[in-house]
Formats: structure tokens, C-alpha cells, sequence
């Protein structure tokens, strides 16, 4: 019995289907991979944020020791760069930015009660500022974003917490960062749970 040749095109088809399904395959096993951590992620992320909230001086000072270390370790890498780096544009500014980073990181790092107080400052600032931004906002957009008024919410609530800061200040730094770092720790924990899970209907879909 003599072969038949099977005709290029119906090769260059079988192929293509092959490469596809090998390519699902792979996508699928990606995704499964990918839910699991998500999944994972997640529930770490609310533990430590309950752990947070449960313990909010505790989380401040490493929260200030973190921002502290990071301030610092970028302020080396940035200065290096300005010093030997072969870009000359911003080498002024990058020069001062690595100083200013260093030696902020060092007054974290040194004295942690001091910067938990300066950090208080700056997140209520930073909340008020922000707060009045969303509100003023969340006001032009009305009657052309049906979402306006949660972003005049969310301006309000922002700034609540950044007068409530800056009133009880000092003794709003005691669990001020601790505590909106566990909360944030939560939020994203669901989110990362949240999307990890929908990744499977995402791909039946």
C-alpha cells in the first residue's frame, strides 16, 4: 500500500493547532501557578495586616525602621551613581537627592522615636493635602462621572484622618503609621485573593 503525502498546507494547519494547544496548556498551568500565589500572597498579607492593627506601636517602629533602611540603601545607590555614574545631566541633582536620602535615612534608623513623629507629620500633611484634592475633584466631576461622589467621599474620609492626625498629634504617632499600614495590608490581602481567584474564570471564559 503505497503513502500518501500529506499536503503542505494541512501540515502548516496541524501544526498551528498543535503549537496552539501546547500554548493553552501552558497558559493554563501559568494561571493555576499564578492563583495559587496570588491566593497565598493574600493571606499573608491579611495576617500580618490583623497583626498590625493588633499590635500598632509595634508596627510603627518597623514601619520607620523599613522606611529608614530603604531611604538610606537608595540614597548609597543613587549617590555611587552620581559619583562614578557616566551620565552628567542631573549629576548635581542626583548628588544632592542621595545626600538628602541618606541622611534622612540615618535619622530614622538612629533615632526611631523622632522619625516616627516626623513620619506622623508628613502622612497627616499628605492626607489633607490629598483630601482636599479628591474633594475640590470629586466637585468638577459632578454631572459628568457618575463616580463623583465617591471620589468626594473619599476626599472627605482623607481628609478627616489627616486633621484627626495632625490634632492628636504627638499622640497619633504612637499607631498612626501601624495601624493605616495594617489596614492597607488588608485591602491588599483581599485584593490579591480576590484576583487570584478569578484567574481560572478569567481563562474557562
Amino acid at each position: 500500500m503505497g503513502r500518501h503525502a500529506i499536503p503542505p498546507q494541512e501540515t502548516i494547519s496541524l501544526r498551528r493547532g498543535v503549537l496552539a494547544m501546547s500554548l493553552a496548556v501552558m497558559e493554563n498551568s501559568s494561571n493555576q501557578a499564578s492563583r495559587i500565589w496570588y491566593v497565598i500572597g493574600g493571606i499573608l498579607s491579611i495576617f500580618v495586616g490583623f497583626y498590625a492593627m493588633g499590635r500598632p506601636g509595634l508596627a510603627t517602629l518597623a514601619v520607620t525602621q523599613v522606611v529608614g533602611i530603604i531611604a538610606l540603601a537608595s540614597g548609597l545607590v543613587l549617590f555611587f551613581a552620581a559619583v562614578f555614574g557616566k551620565a552628567r545631566q542631573h549629576r548635581l541633582f542626583d548628588f544632592f537627592s542621595a545626600i538628602l536620602r541618606i541622611v534622612v535615612g540615618l535619622l530614622l534608623v538612629g533615632n526611631v522615636l523622632k522619625g516616627v513623629l516626623v513620619l506622623t507629620l508628613v502622612l497627616g500633611s499628605v492626607f489633607i493635602i490629598e483630601g482636599i484634592y479628591g474633594f475640590v475633584l470629586g466637585l468638577k466631576l459632578r454631572g459628568k462621572n457618575p463616580a463623583w461622589g465617591w471620589v468626594v467621599l473619599n476626599g472627605l474620609a482623607a481628609l478627616v484622618l489627616g486633621a484627626m492626625l495632625i490634632a492628636q498629634f504627638p499622640g497619633s504617632a504612637i499607631w498612626a503609621i501601624g495601624m493605616l499600614f495594617g489596614i492597607n495590608c488588608i485591602f491588599t490581602g483581599a485584593t490579591l485573593i480576590a484576583y487570584g481567584t478569578s484567574l481560572p474564570k478569567a481563562q474557562a471564559a
